[in-house]
């Protein structure tokens, strides 16, 4: 089946059609979402549209001329009306920075199908065609969301997002239930929404530098300083950090610690990185080590690492044969060292997926051999 050409949506462009679209939306109890942004050499996304789709209103809200969003934050903020998303992780940091809020009541359509045995990071057009039999035209997908005037095929494309993924959910949700696991694909989604909440502080920035295990003593104190002042002024100049500086040459800076712009230079920094940063950096570096940090070691360098890893690996395929479930949803890198750390430090909190939620039975006759 090919999509419908045809979708009537409405497209909002100011305050009062906002607020008389809202106001329609008042007796939903379900509403289906999506963004459009454009997140190129910016820390924060762009907001280039917003899509949603509830109670046979189909609607694109161009933000570019709203001021007035609090009838929009009330229906994000409301328990009561589940929101259906699509891959939501980028929509909810368009939010956060848009609105300063997570919306409430999420069900991921990823999320949800990959207790059907999907890939964990299937496309929407892939699960449109598979469980509605519609092929989507996505050739717009690298669009300019904040160019104007939109074009009908960009707005198509647009509405078509958030048009078939009422139905799909709908199929999704009736097909997890029947399996069983409805209630873990919902506790999944929320723990989605938990992770998202966890926001980098500019202090810890270094521990997320690829090779920052690889420094130690003072390099690895002029890493946390260089990390530190590197997340703080994208995030106040709206710069992606690796704009910024690219994260090889911030570990090349603190482990050779030049001490003039030449040095700096050499190591690779060049033109308008040294006319914006290098003496701010030259001098950063010259400041006295008052605390020593730390050594970072690797949780794969943790005693037992593989042999655990292994362990639970095992016990993952063991459980993917007897439930069907996908054996990259049961257990992932992220699922390992979050109990590898747990194991070093019992007092950490939260507690690692694979002993709370949905995944503590499933893998309770592994971890008490």
């Amino acid at each position: 089946m090919i999509e419908d050409k045809n979708l009537n949506y409405q497209y909002i462009t100011c305050n009062e059609q906002l607020s008389l679209l809202c106001d329609a939306l008042k007796q939903a109890t379900t509403i289906s979402l999506d963004t459009e942004f454009m997140r190129t050499r910016t820390y924060y996304p762009q907001m280039g549209l917003i899509q949603l789709y509830a109670d046979g209103h189909l609607a694109l809200i161009d933000p570019l001329h709203i001021d007035n969003w609090q009838c929009l934050i009330t229906i994000l903020r409301s328990q009561s009306l589940q929101k259906y998303f699509h891959a939501c992780s980028e929509d909810i940091d368009v939010f956060m920075y848009k609105f300063d809020l997570i919306p409430t009541s999420i069900l991921d359509s990823q999320v949800v199908a990959s207790f059907l045995d999907n890939p964990i990071c299937s496309g929407y057009a892939t699960l449109v065609n598979k469980y509605l039999q519609v092929k989507l035209d996505k050739s717009e997908t690298r669009t300019d969301w904040l160019a104007r005037p939109l074009t009908d095929k960009q707005c198509h494309y647009a509405a078509a997002d958030v048009y078939y993924l009422h139905p799909l959910m709908d199929t999704l949700i009736e097909h997890v239930t029947a399996k069983g696991w409805f209630t873990a694909a919902r506790e999944e989604c929320q723990t989605l929404l938990r992770k998202k909440q966890d926001i980098i502080q500019p202090e810890n920035a270094y521990q997320y530098i690829k090779k920052a295990s690889q420094l130690k003593g003072v390099a690895l104190n002029q890493l946390q300083r260089l990390a530190k002042w590197r997340l703080e002024y994208a995030r106040s100049h709206n710069i992606a950090v690796n704009f910024v500086l690219h994260e090889e040459l911030l570990w090349k800076i603190a482990r050779y610690q030049p001490t003039s712009l030449a040095e700096l230079t050499a190591l690779g920094m060049h033109g308008r990185e040294i006319r914006l940063y290098g003496e701010t950096i030259v001098n950063m570096l010259k400041q006295p080590i008052l605390q020593p940090l730390a050594e970072l070691v690797r949780t794969v360098d943790y005693p037992n690492y593989k042999k655990i890893a292994q362990h639970l690996k095992m016990a993952a395929d063991n459980i993917a044969s007897d439930t069907g479930l996908n054996q990259e949803l049961i257990l992932s890198r992220r699922h390992i060292n979050q109990y590898v750390e747990w194991l070093t430090d019992p007092t950490q909190q939260p507690l690692p997926e694979i002993v709370s939620g949905w995944r503590k039975p499933l893998f309770a006759d592994y971890l008490s051999a």
